[in-house]
């Protein structure tokens, strides 16, 4: 139950972040990302958990994925410069990938 409340508040102050930096699009972009990997460790810890004791590693891992995505958060309320800069240069990598 403590891996699903730090899920929960971690996911919070990311909408919250992101509201505040006037970027709500983004935040819920992130959200959404967040919950499609939650889901992917959970399906993993599935199919694991048919051949090996997993020992509930997948909550861990789970509650960890959400804090990074929450001290990035915090990262772009603290240097808003900065993270549209690695954002910039993030989307002209994955455009050069495409061409």
């Amino acid at each position: 139950m403590t891996a699903l409340t730090i899920i929960l508040i971690c996911v919070a102050f990311v909408l919250i972040a992101g509201t505040f930096r006037r970027r709500p699009g983004v935040a819920v972009a992130d959200t959404a990302l967040l919950v499609i990997l939650l889901g992917l460790i959970g399906i993993a810890d599935l199919v694991l958990g048919r051949f090996v004791d997993t020992g509930g590693i997948a909550w861990t891992l789970a509650a960890l994925l959400a804090i990074g995505f929450a001290i990035d958060a915090l990262y772009g309320l603290m240097a808003p410069e900065r993270q549209r800069r690695r954002d910039r240069r993030l989307a002209e990598l994955m455009r050069g990938k495409r061409a």
